[in-house]
């Protein structure tokens, strides 16, 4: 049923703009191509060429696969807004997620993706050809298209709801995910908001449960799943934690140089179940950074039953999460 907020909402998306840096404009990086390059008066910090001044329109370009501008921001949702903010002012107190959609067209046309960076960019305050791009296209040899966002908190992902619901409408319509073949829906965290507690109870709660990993991810399991596969690494988690890198290969888990890559989810532009996914990364963020190392050696409370309680006492605070967990079995429906 149509409500009049989400009235507003879409037509709000269709009367935004794609922001220029959201794609390549010649198929080529030069110092004007940095999302982040650019100061309040919409000059590029490298030459000072406005980027208003630039033309917009014709062929436009997926960003190479390398392409890799995000990391010195973030978005947060503050006093009723969106903001950008540097990376270093992130707290502990609060995760920061970087997303990775890949998808493959459903009609080769290229007008579709233009719309989604929009809608997607507007959904996260970015509305005109000057803003900040907090969403990119870029290529990859195994799909499509990859969608690739700016780093961004649990505050922002839920002020943004609205409009990425209408968004994720218009994707479902336009490309395919699910049963793409081998499209993948990575979300990123950062380590430098994990205290070494955390990081070793969220590493180890996932070796310890590679069926809920499955689950979660919506992949079968096995040795052959590559992208859901939790082999067990050479190392100590323990050591995983304290040096914050050293997981084997590109399996479930998988190290970049400021993130944990979380590569098991399978893409889907269902709303619900990308918030699903959000939602089971923040509830072990919430849990996980609140324990203490004398809980987890002495009650273990890191395992699977004190999460889930955690879930059972908050599902309104993750109900796509709850709802799902209830359906598979793993939270009592009593």
């Amino acid at each position: 049923m149509m409500t009049i907020k989400n009235t507003v909402v879409r037509h709000q998306l269709e009367s935004a703009t794609m922001p220029l840096m959201a794609l390549s404009q010649n198929g080529s990086l030069n110092c004007c191509d940095e999302p982040d390059a650019y100061d309040d008066d919409c000059e590029c910090a490298n030459c000072g060429t406005c980027v208003c001044d630039q033309p917009i329109g014709g062929d436009n370009y997926l960003w190479g696969y390398s392409y890799k501008p995000f990391g010195s921001h973030y978005v947060d949702y503050l006093n009723g807004g969106f903001v950008i903010l540097p990376i270093t002012d992130a707290v502990e107190s609060d995760m920061v997620y970087g997303m990775e959609l890949e998808v493959e067209y459903r009609l080769p046309e290229f007008e579709n993706v233009r719309t989604l960076l929009t809608y997607l960019n507007a959904a996260f305050g970015s509305h005109q050809s000057d803003s900040t791009a907090v969403w990119i296209g870029k290529e990859d040899s195994t799909v499509d298209v990859e969608f690739v966002s700016m780093p961004f908190t649990y505050r922002a992902w839920q002020a943004a709801q609205p409009a990425l619901a209408i968004a994720m409408e218009f994707a479902q319509a336009k490309f395919r995910a699910f049963y793409a073949e081998s499209a993948g829906g990575h979300i990123h965290v950062s380590k430098s908001l994990l205290s070494l507690t955390t990081m070793y109870a969220w590493i180890q709660f996932h070796y310890n449960n590679p069926g809920l990993i499955a689950d979660i991810a919506q992949r079968s399991i096995g040795t052959d799943a590559e992208w859901c596969y939790l082999q067990k690494p050479d190392i100590p988690v323990a050591q995983i934690a304290k040096q914050k890198y050293g997981f084997p290969g590109r399996g479930a888990l998988a190290d970049s140089t400021h993130t944990i890559e979380h590569r098991y989810f399978r893409s889907n532009l269902k709303i619900e179940r990308l918030n699903k996914n959000v939602e089971f990364l923040q509830s072990m963020f919430d849990y996980f950074s609140k324990l203490t190392y004398q809980d987890m050696a002495r009650d273990g409370a890191h395992k699977l039953v004190g999460y889930l309680g955690h879930v059972s006492l908050n599902q309104a605070t993750y109900p796509n999460l709850y709802t799902y967990l209830q359906k598979k079995g793993y939270i009592s429906c009593v």
